[in-house]
């Protein structure tokens, strides 16, 4: 049985933390051979958040279907191991600070021109040049430059963080993309590539359509509208909090029925789907009044029945209960030779049809270290 879309290449991943060991996942999900090479002293991902028997739940979500080796690629005799590794792989993906792949002898320059069919892949902050390309690039930096978290305001007007790693999981499938795309070019040319990701570019992109429309067009005559950012779209019931989206016409006619307010047909502000896209403060104050009397449940029954859009807002330990993900049988509990059993989410896009099964639990460091050199011939068969 094949093992998914991209079986048959090889994957090189030298990173740690989060975005380039979630990248090679998305690759390692989709069939590819993937060998992570870690320190002697492991991805410093290994230990962070909950963890059991030695390996945190974060580390396994963004290093399943792997293999391990450990290098220290700063010894001559290791680096030689990388390098050979290299010269076998289809795609090579890093994320050092800018300069210290150069400093080892390993630029980018050099790899491609030593293996003009490698796809070089760098993740990084800001860039491989440019006044901050040396700097640290965690979540909340990005956050805090690309204008996320002054979208992102408690009652008081203060910046507020996105309480997810908002910026290292929007990297992964945006770069996994760019490698598929570069792969496909190859098949046609036979040649290589060199991949650039900026995480600020990156969110700075995800920004623009929405919240930072404002900053589109150049000079006058710009119609005003008020950005999503700017609402709260979150409406209390008796028991808790739903979000509706009766923008359409049709829905519109329905929720008013619904929720037993026919004044709201009269009202010229939002009686018109633009209207309702344009003068959203108004828009969200009629819904925030709108849902008293009943429960989350009551109200997501009337509104589903007629086809109007919502949903309630569920705490992460309902989510896996949702009878979507149930039908989808999106969450999975699988075994973990130390970890023990745990729930993972299997991959997203489902390819003929199927989803692509978790082969391999996240390895411990070096774990295939042997198989590994055994399959260069460094050391006997």
């Amino acid at each position: 049985m094949s093992l998914g879309p991209l079986e048959g290449i090889r994957v090189v991943e030298l990173c740690g933390w989060f975005t380039g060991p979630m990248t090679a996942c998305i690759l390692a999900d989709q069939g590819a051979d993937v060998i992570k090479v870690e320190p002697p002293s492991g991805d410093p991902y290994r230990i962070s958040g909950a963890r059991r028997g030695g390996h945190s739940a974060s580390f396994m979500a963004a290093n399943r279907n792997k293999r391990s080796i450990t290098l220290d690629i700063k010894q001559a005799d290791q680096k030689e191991i990388l390098l050979k590794l290299i010269a076998r792989a289809d795609v090579f993906i890093q994320n050092s600070r800018p300069g210290a792949m150069d400093r080892l002898g390993l630029s980018a320059e050099r790899l491609r021109a030593q293996f003009p069919r490698l796809i070089h892949t760098s993740i990084s902050g800001f860039g491989q040049s440019g006044p901050y390309a040396g700097d640290g690039a965690y979540d909340m930096i990005i956050q805090a430059l690309s204008g996320v978290m002054a979208i992102h305001t408690d009652q008081q007007g203060q910046p507020q963080t996105v309480k997810t790693l908002l910026v290292d999981k929007l990297t992964p499938p945006i770069v996994a993309q760019a490698i598929t795309s570069a792969l496909f070019r190859r098949e046609r040319t036979g040649e290589g590539a060199t991949l650039e990701y900026a995480m600020l570019d990156g969110m700075v992109w995800w920004m623009w359509p929405d919240a930072m429309m404002h900053q589109t067009f150049v000079g006058d005559g710009v119609e005003g509208a008020t950005a999503v950012s700017a609402v709260n779209m979150v409406y209390p019931t008796d028991d808790g909090f739903l979000v509706c989206s009766p923008h359409e016409d049709k829905d519109w006619a329905k929720f008013i029925e619904v929720v037993g307010r026919p004044e709201l047909a009269d009202n010229p502000l939002i009686s018109t789907a633009r209207g309702r896209r344009t003068n959203l403060h108004d828009f969200t104050k009629v819904m925030r009044e709108s849902f008293g009397g009943r429960t989350t449940a009551e109200w997501c029954d009337l509104l589903r029945e007629q086809g109007i859009p919502c949903a309630p807002v569920l705490s992460p330990e309902e989510v896996r209960h949702h009878p979507q993900l149930i039908w989808n049988e999106t969450v999975l509990e699988v075994e973990h030779p130390e970890a023990g059993r745990h729930r993972t989410v299997r991959a997203p896009v489902l390819f003929e049809g199927q989803a692509n099964a978790v082969l391999r639990p996240a390895p411990a460091a070096g774990q295939h270290g042997d198989e590994i050199l055994r399959e260069l011939g460094v050391i006997p068969a």
